[in-house]
């Protein structure tokens, strides 16, 4: 096994396989986009009517995972397997409730730093150390989730796994460079998109709320593309990681 990766490589091949058949991509991506803008705009709603409450945004990050586990599935199967599964298909299917679980717990690891933070702020001191302290050991966590990343598509090919020692891959400093790489890259639409929103909002003030949702969609586009690109960097650091 090859035991290592091609930054370069890996991300040309991410934005290659993003930009090839572009169009069906954004046609692909319609229902996934659709259920996250009508889920948004249903929790906007109850917090602006003071109904929400913290289970309600945790169910809205829940939903959001599994959309976002059905399209890693789809990505997975369509680099690894060279076939190309439906959204709609494996949306709530025993395979991407699985794919879930298992990226809510990577997602849980890397997060745990800032979670620890919002369960315990009110009750400690936060001095200037502390919070370098905790940045780093933020980036050590993010690491080690990222070292077992490639779970993801093993699960995806149904390839055996277990969270222990041997699963951790050796590549977790650049897969967190190539994951920071796409999230900068995204960055630059999503901002003069909520520019552009915004100025709409400022213009057209009576007109703007009717049509939120249409915005909402052109940004959930944008996420979506940037997840596509995500999973696929992880596809095909798997890939040439494990190439003979």
């Amino acid at each position: 096994m090859k035991k290592n990766i091609s930054i370069g490589q890996t991300l040309a091949n991410s934005f290659q396989f993003l930009i090839s058949n572009f169009s069906k991509r954004l046609k692909d991506g319609f229902p996934a986009v659709i259920f996250i803008t009508i889920a948004f705009n249903i929790l906007n709603y109850l917090i602006t009517k003071d109904i929400a409450t913290n289970f309600t945004i945790v169910f809205f990050f829940i939903f959001t995972m599994i959309i976002s586990s059905a399209i890693g599935i789809c990505v997975h199967e369509e680099i690894l397997n060279k076939s190309k599964p439906i959204f709609i298909k494996e949306f709530l299917s025993a395979r991407s409730l699985k794919y879930f679980l298992n990226f809510l717990i990577l997602t849980f690891i890397a997060l745990s730093p800032i979670i620890f933070h919002f369960i315990f702020k009110n009750s400690l001191t936060l001095n200037d150390n502390f919070k370098s302290a905790l940045l780093i050991f933020w980036i050590f966590t993010t690491l080690v989730a990222l070292k077992l990343i490639f779970i993801l598509p093993k699960l995806t090919l149904g390839i055996n796994y277990k969270y222990n020692f041997n699963e951790l891959n050796k590549i977790g400093s650049k897969l967190l460079l190539l994951m920071t790489i796409v999230t900068v890259i995204f960055l630059v639409p999503s901002m003069i998109y909520l520019t552009l929103q915004l100025s709409f909002m400022t213009s057209y003030k009576d007109l703007y709320p009717v049509i939120k949702p249409l915005f909402d969609i052109g940004s959930f586009y944008i996420s979506y593309l940037n997840y596509i690109t995500i999973f696929a960097v992880i596809s095909f650091a798997f890939k040439e990681y494990f190439s003979k």
